[in-house]
């Protein structure tokens, strides 16, 4: 049996037990280098960044030491339970954990404190920056480098902190962390901003904080006046605003027309708070939720072999979700709002997967027969539905297609009048 050793985070936190089980020990390991002889598996490492296999790097060696018939144990930081590399062992093989003192213990100037192992820090961590932040586990500069871009993306690359070494603590800025002399039960402090008006960079919390503050009872006149259906248009031409900079291929104005989609998502949820309807959370839950369940070739057992196999898997977890039946009820929910180009276009792909002969001969010959008979007001709308009936299935993006020649005449008009010859602009159509 492995025994998995908590060495604390200073000389003299290891309990009794764990010293009896060190020293009765054939092979002691570890992950870095302590304050007593171990085998420092970490140094031997020689393969990438990625933490995950170096944790099975860990408990395959540890594993096989044991399975050679020798007496081993694993010395983990803290009270070894937050050691990822003695998970995966305790995974392997069976083992006994021997706890030792928590790398929380010290760490905590106050309550309401944040804590999370330097391991977990990575781009999905949902960090809440207005209360205070305890990092540990900083085992190496390598890892100090990766919490250290993480949190800089949050709180700013200046962002006072206090880190702490066996003994020895000092304040530093964010952007030391990898900078540090040694990393022996390392930790890192960060005091919550509660002002925002004295942040550099802010988080999604930040933002939620921001909205809330903003439809307090004492707060904004305006924004606590709002429901769904007074800012109903400001979410459309938000979106819209954001379509155009992506058409655009302007980077810098795509950045801030996302934000003002996200304030209109977090609008909405705001109000949808106030009122009882739902909550932020809810919100998030759902859409994390409907990720997992239809990508069904990533968390299920489908396999898909390119972007097109990849929606086709999407579309079949999203029918069996919804429970379309049938193609009434697909069409059915349609929105009202959409433009009708895109009702059409939508409309003409569910029916034609439905089984519908909307072949493109036959439109042809639909939009032919009303083309002979004379355009009128009457059949305007058969024309223009057909005609992107034939458009769709050709491949074409009806809606995005149409703009985009809408906008290219108008540039030919106004270049016509600056020529004085709108008579020949006819030659453009």
């Amino acid at each position: 049996m492995i025994k998995i050793v908590g060495v604390g985070i200073e000389n003299g936190d290891v309990t009794e037990k764990g010293l009896r089980a060190i020293a009765g020990a054939d092979r002691v390991f570890s992950r870095v280098k302590l304050w007593f002889d171990t085998e420092a598996l970490g140094d031997s490492y020689t393969g990438e960044a990625d933490f995950s296999l170096l944790d099975r790097f860990i408990a395959e060696k540890v594993a096989a030491a044991a399975d050679s018939g020798l007496n081993v144990v694993y010395c983990a930081l803290g009270d070894g339970f937050t050691d990822t590399a003695a998970a995966e062992i305790a995974r392997m093989r069976e083992v006994k954990f021997i706890p030792g003192v928590s790398e929380y213990r010290g760490r905590t100037p106050h309550s309401g404190v944040s804590f999370i192992s330097a391991y977990d820090v990575n781009g999905d961590t949902q960090i809440d920056t207005s209360v205070p932040l305890v990092v540990y586990g900083i085992d190496d500069a390598l890892i100090a480098g990766r919490v250290k871009l993480e949190l800089a993306d949050r709180y700013g690359d200046e962002q006072t902190a206090v880190f702490s070494s066996g003994k020895n603590s000092a304040a530093i800025a964010l952007y030391e962390l990898d900078r540090m002399k040694s990393y022996t039960g390392a930790a890192l402090f960060i005091r919550g901003e509660d002002d925002v008006m004295e942040k550099s960079r802010y988080s999604f919390a930040d933002l939620a904080r921001v909205m809330t503050r903003l439809t307090a009872d004492d707060g904004c006149p305006w924004d606590k006046a709002q429901t769904h259906e007074s800012i109903r248009i400001n979410l459309l031409e938000e979106a819209y605003e954001a379509a155009d900079a992506i058409d655009k291929r302007d980077a810098e104005n795509l950045r801030e027309e996302l934000g003002d989609v996200l304030l209109q998502a977090v609008f909405h949820c705001n109000i949808a708070e106030r009122t009882g309807e739902f909550t932020f959370n809810d919100v998030v839950s759902e859409l994390t939720a409907k990720l997992v369940t239809r990508h069904t070739h990533i968390f299920g057992e489908n396999k898909a072999a390119d972007a097109d196999s990849a929606l086709g898997f999407w579309e079949q977890a999203k029918a069996k979700e919804k429970s379309y039946n049938s193609l009434a009820g697909q069409l059915d929910r349609l929105p009202d709002s959409f433009p009708s180009l895109l009702t059409a276009a939508k409309a003409y792909k569910k029916s034609v997967k439905a089984g519908a002969d909307l072949s493109a001969d036959k439109i042809a010959g639909k939009l032919s027969g009303l083309l002979s008979s004379g355009v009128t007001a009457e059949n305007a709308g058969d024309l223009l539905l057909y005609a992107c009936f034939l458009a769709t299935a050709a491949g074409a993006d009806c809606e995005a297609d149409l703009n985009k020649r809408a906008k290219s005449f108008i540039a030919d008009m106004k270049a016509a009048e600056e020529e004085k010859s709108l008579d020949k602009a006819d030659g453009k159509l």
